[in-house]
């Protein structure tokens, strides 16, 4: 893994000399057999993100995670002993859906067709009229277990009975050093979630670059950002591991969306944010000056891991983080934003979007808490405006590739890395 920037550096992307500087193929982004191959090589033996410890924390709590890109549909529940655990949702008599609702809390799951029971362990436990089977043993027949595991209060699941890597291994080596964020200091502020039709990675790719911004965002957040004399909103620095990437950003800190510490600081961070907002937005100044003082945690920026903010620079706004193959995760001085990508199809999109703050303690933050929800709601609007628009013309065939420029190289990165999984299983 390479990490910070050299000043000399004239590219970030020639800092990774395997993505080269060519164009892009748009066949991965319209095919549906290249799609059916990313299901087999990819989502169904890498680690996915599929909820956080606090949606299910008593025993019995559970939820039901449909992954279509895996074939399956999984029950994420927390057992006796306060352990998680992960298993398909099928039983194994008849096969039907053992669960059918979305959420909920239970001592045993029972399947609706002929009343087989299951332990939160997804033991068989009972059996109606067991005695008309012919040598059945209950120990063979539990729930097929899928594996799981938790990272910093993320739940994961692999479709693989034994895969290549822990969840550890499979995140530390670009993330390691973000391990610590106090994640169990926020709770889900708001939520969204939407079918989007485009093919998974053209979604995702339009958060995991800022040339974007200055444009689709004028009239939303673009005032708030650092932009370069181009115009653009030029990257701090990037990081491209084996699988994951990231990202770092700076903001214009006079204003409420551009310094979002401002809320959670007070002080001087807030007189600065105010500097123009004031005049320029006043409902933003207005939010800011309610919330101020009301979160219950303070986060400090030298309290914050090594790895958030890991350039040091004085405007920082947040860093994108994109943990492989369809999790963004962008980490902020006192908020973050968690979104999947899921394929559906291989032009279809499950988007599910979650925004994780600090709770307020006064009436004053719930409003600016509201205002920040309106904003980035629009934010998410202008980014989802384009996404299915690129869909249709991509499918048109008029255009082979796509041309890709430095700060797009979180694009480039993801788009290699993808095909590189696909081909090698390819030629194996």
């Amino acid at each position: 893994m390479k990490s910070a920037v050299e000043p000399s550096a004239a590219f970030l992307t020639d800092r990774y000399p395997e993505l080269g500087r060519g164009p892009v193929s748009v066949e991965p982004y319209v095919s549906p057999e290249y799609y059916e191959r990313e299901k087999v090589h990819i989502f169904k033996k890498t680690w996915l993100q599929v909820g956080r410890v606090e949606e299910i924390p008593k025993a019995g709590d559970y939820f039901v995670k449909e992954l279509a890109a895996c074939d399956t549909e999984v029950i994420v529940v927390r057992n006796k002993a306060g352990q998680i655990r992960a298993m398909h949702n099928v039983c194994a008599h008849r096969l039907n859906q053992v669960v059918y609702e979305k959420c909920g809390n239970t001592r045993k799951f029972f399947c609706k067709f002929h009343g087989w029971a299951y332990d939160l362990d997804g033991k068989l436990t009972g059996v109606p009229d067991e005695a008309c089977f012919f040598d059945l043993d209950k120990a063979d027949y539990g729930l097929t277990q899928v594996s799981c595991d938790v990272w910093e209060g993320f739940i994961f699941v692999n479709m693989d009975p034994n895969p290549a890597q822990t969840l550890a291994e499979f995140m530390r080596p670009v993330y390691g050093d973000v391990e610590g964020y106090p994640f169990d200091k926020l709770t889900c502020g708001f939520a969204w979630t939407s079918v989007v039709n485009c093919n998974w990675k053209l979604a995702l790719d339009a958060f995991q670059e800022a040339y974007h911004v200055a444009y689709i965002h004028g009239n939303s957040i673009a005032d708030a950002i650092d932009k370069s004399e181009g115009g653009s909103m030029r990257p701090l620095d990037v990081v491209c591991g084996d699988l994951h990437r990231r990202l770092s950003l700076a903001g214009n800190q006079k204003s409420v969306y551009g310094n979002p510490k401002a809320v959670t600081s007070g002080g001087a961070a807030a007189q600065e944010a105010l500097a123009e907002s004031a005049a320029s937005r006043p409902i933003a100044a207005a939010a800011l000056r309610a919330g101020m003082g009301s979160a219950r945690h303070e986060f400090p920026l030298d309290g914050l891991p090594e790895g958030v903010n890991w350039t040091k620079h004085p405007n920082w706004l947040f860093d994108i983080n994109v943990v492989f193959p369809d999790f963004y995760l962008s980490l902020r001085p006192n908020y973050c934003q968690a979104y999947n990508f899921r394929p559906i199809a291989h032009n279809k999109t499950l988007f599910e979007g979650r925004v994780y703050y600090p709770e307020m303690t006064t009436a004053g933050g719930r409003f600016f808490q509201e205002y920040m929800k309106v904003a980035l709601r629009d934010v998410l609007l202008e980014d989802m405006s384009t996404v299915e628009r690129t869909q249709l013309a991509a499918q048109t065939g008029a255009k082979q590739h796509m041309v890709l420029q430095d700060g797009e190289v979180l694009v480039r990165h993801g788009a290699h890395v993808v095909d590189r999984l696909v081909n090698a299983a390819q030629s194996v």
